[in-house]
């Protein structure tokens, strides 16, 4: 079964607390994707950290943080600022068509999303992964597709004339 994403302004907007919440994670991989994608078409950088991570739990919360000196921690978290905007930018879409999951290794769901913008499409995979709680997070997802597509540029590219 697949499920279609449009983002029409009103979707948007009633999914501004998406992620929000003091739960980190979605309930399901489908879930966490479509969370993924909509902060992404936001560039809602708060809600997007808050379904990109691993079995341990959200990146921005990554256990890393606490066994490190302060400074290299502020560095660290500046890298996965950086990362998470480059993600927004490949990430761009008015269309999503979330696809059926399939095993991937250790637990994890592998799932293709047809993505649409402009006269642009690709399907990049998606790999979720179950973390505390039962809650679910966006892990990794095919960027090299995305930016080979035509997706993942500085600018939008304006309409020739």
């Amino acid at each position: 079964m697949k499920r279609v994403v449009v983002l029409l302004l009103p979707l948007t907007a009633a999914c501004a607390s998406l992620g929000a919440g003091p739960e980190k994670g979605a309930s399901s991989p489908e879930s966490a994707i479509e969370i993924f994608l909509v902060a992404a078409n936001r560039q809602d950088v708060t809600v997007m950290s808050s379904v990109w991570g691993t079995e341990k739990g959200p990146t921005s919360k990554s256990a890393t943080f606490k066994l490190l000196d302060w400074g290299h921690a502020r560095r660290v978290r500046r890298d996965l600022e950086r990362r998470e905007l480059i993600m927004m930018m490949c990430l761009g879409h008015e269309k999503a068509v979330i696809g059926s999951s399939s095993p991937g290794e250790a637990g994890r769901r592998k799932i293709t999303v047809q993505l649409s913008a402009a006269n642009r499409t690709a399907s990049p995979t998606f790999t979720a992964v179950q973390g505390p709680q039962n809650r679910w997070f966006v892990e990794n997802f095919d960027l090299d597709q995305l930016s080979s597509k035509g997706f993942c540029r500085a600018k939008p590219a304006q309409p020739r004339p």
